[in-house]
Formats: structure tokens, C-alpha cells, sequence
């Protein structure tokens, strides 16, 4: 089968290889899945890229440690190993695998919800989860709170906003002018066009923050949060190569460390429960995917090339 894997850092269109592999055998405790489609996300360009610079003792000094591309999936069981009992070939499901090709073994999936395509399941894991976990978890965002979703147009952004209404919160969505009416019908109860208007300026104020685009300092943040509030950092922009985000980040860390109000930055864990959950969300209609455009696996250097950009609208996803 074909697999998708690069030997060295740099653009995506131009180290990125095709190799053919054997089709992969299910361990004990896998499921073995016919891969229909996988999603491109900032972690996979990062990798590809090598950036930052100062990741790379975990990633590889010279060269990429895993060469391995992707991450999220949906697709079918195609064989199961001695210990699963949950699924059965013929299963319809999503989760997280290890590489982006044909086949794929995994642990960490879920049973596909009916009502959504193969495109729709595979954008779920990472953005979706991350979206859930950052805000019941780390933001602690409860019934008749006010939050706030900068970047609200993204990846995890279009799943924040429906989440937080869904924890049942009044949501203030950010993001540019012409993704306003995209965020407006994900349910955001106000939108704010950060062309025209900054949101640290308003008289509003926030319990939680889900900060997605990282484009504010914690000065101009901490303006807005109630005093016990947190800002959940997912992300940050630019940061140049040698340190990419990780400089932001830290300082918002660090800065946050005084008062009542706290910045918190986390990496999303994948498990089973919550993919249950994003499913049961997702079959109830109260969570729909938002997918950009769709890329067939030939030009998944195409995909990966928008992702550094860094101006993609909802998921991109690749189909095999």
C-alpha cells in the first residue's frame, strides 16, 4: 500500500514521499482500518517543517526520529486484533492512527456517527477534542458563564464555539470579516470582527477565554477576564523558526502567575470517553464538523502547504 513519510525537514511539496508498504497487521488490541479520509493539522506542518527549531532534540536533530505523517482518520474495520471486542469488521469508525496511507492500525477510535460523511468524522479528533477538553476541563466552563473564542473560524475554533453553548455558556466569538457569518450559525451569541472592532477594549467581561489565534499579550487579555478567570491557551501565531509559538506561550505563562486570573496552556489527550462524547454530540445535532475544502492524497503537499500558511478556514482533509 501507499504510505505518506518524509526523511528531512523543509517544505512540505518538497520532502514528502510516497512509499510502498505492506499493509499493516493488527496487534492484539488493534483495529485495522481501510482509511476514507484523514485531516491536516498545525502539528502535522510543524513536524514536516522541523520548526521550531528548539523542538527538534524531541523530534529529531537532523532528520525527523518518525517520519510518519497524519493523525486523524475515519474509515472501516478492516480486521480486528485477538483482545477487541468493541468493533467488527464491516464498522463505520474515527480516532487517531499513526500515519497517513491507505491502512491504518489504531487503539484510540470510536464507532462513526451515522448522520456525517467520512471527510466530516475525520476532522473531529484532535480539533474537536481539543476544543472539549479546553474548555470543560482546563477553562471549567459551567451553565451561565461568558466566554470568549479568539480564532473562532479554525480548526478548533468552529468546534469551541458550538461546545461552549453546549456546556451552556454565552459566547462571544472572534474572528475576520469573512468568516462572521460562518461563526454566527456555528450559534455564537455575538460575534466580533476584529477588523473593525478590538475586543479588549469593550466593556465585557469574560470567566474563560479559549485563545486559538494567540494574536493578544496577557496584559490586553487579562483586561477582560472576571478576576477569577482563565485564558486557555491552544495555540499562538508566528514566533519565527527557532522558537515558532513556544516563546508567546511561556510568556503568557509566565506573566499570569500573579493575581487571581491564570493562563493555562495544555496538549490534548486522546481517549475514549470523549470521542464517545464528540460522537453522541455530533449524532444529537448539537455539534456539526466545518470542513474548508477537501484534498484528494496526491496533493496532500497542497494541504499541508495552506496549513503553514496559516489562514485556513475550519478542517482541511485529505480523502484516499
Amino acid at each position: 500500500m501507499k504510505t505518506l513519510a518524509h526523511t528531512r525537514y523543509g517544505p512540505p511539496e518538497s520532502v514528502l514521499e510516497l512509499r510502498d508498504v505492506a499493509t499493516p497487521e493488527p496487534g492484539d488490541d488493534e483495529v485495522l482500518v481501510r482509511v476514507r479520509a484523514a485531516t491536516i493539522n498545525p502539528a502535522d506542518w510543524y513536524g514536516v517543517a522541523g520548526r521550531p527549531w528548539l523542538a527538534r532534540p524531541m523530534m529529531g536533530l537532523r532528520g525527523p526520529k518518525d517520519g510518519a505523517v497524519g493523525g486523524d482518520i475515519a474509515g472501516t474495520v478492516e480486521a480486528v486484533g485477538a483482545n477487541v471486542t468493541e468493533f467488527r469488521a464491516g464498522d463505520d469508525v474515527f480516532g487517531r492512527a499513526g500515519a497517513l496511507g491507505k491502512y491504518a492500525c489504531a487503539t484510540k477510535i470510536a464507532h462513526k456517527p451515522a448522520s456525517v460523511s467520512f471527510e466530516d468524522a475525520a476532522s473531529l479528533p484532535i480539533a474537536a477534542g481539543t476544543a472539549l477538553q479546553g474548555l470543560r476541563d482546563k477553562g471549567e466552563v459551567r451553565p451561565g458563564q461568558r466566554v470568549l473564542v479568539n480564532g473562532a473560524s479554525g480548526g478548533v475554533g468552529t468546534f469551541a464555539v458550538q461546545i461552549a453553548k453546549v456546556l451552556g455558556a454565552e459566547v462571544t466569538a472572534v474572528c475576520s470579516t469573512p468568516n462572521v457569518e460562518l461563526v454566527r450559525s456555528l450559534g455564537a451569541d455575538r460575534v466580533v470582527d476584529y477588523t473593525r472592532e478590538d475586543f479588549t477594549r469593550g466593556g465585557d467581561r469574560y470567566d474563560a477565554i479559549i485563545d486559538i489565534a494567540g494574536s493578544r499579550p496577557w496584559s490586553e487579555l487579562r483586561r477582560v477576564l472576571e478576576p477569577n478567570g482563565t485564558v486557555v491557551m491552544v495555540g499562538a501565531a508566528g514566533g519565527g523558526r527557532l522558537i515558532g509559538p513556544l516563546g508567546k506561550l511561556a510568556r503568557m505563562w509566565l506573566a499570569s502567575r500573579r493575581g487571581s486570573r491564570k493562563a493555562v496552556f495544555f496538549v490534548a489527550k486522546f481517549n475514549r470517553p470523549d470521542m464517545e462524547t464528540l460522537r453522541e454530540l455530533v449524532e444529537s445535532g448539537r455539534v456539526r464538523p466545518v470542513v474548508e475544502r477537501v484534498y484528494p492524497f496526491a496533493e496532500i503537499g497542497e494541504a499541508l502547504h495552506a496549513m503553514g500558511e496559516g489562514h485556513s478556514r475550519a478542517k482541511l482533509v485529505v480523502t484516499f
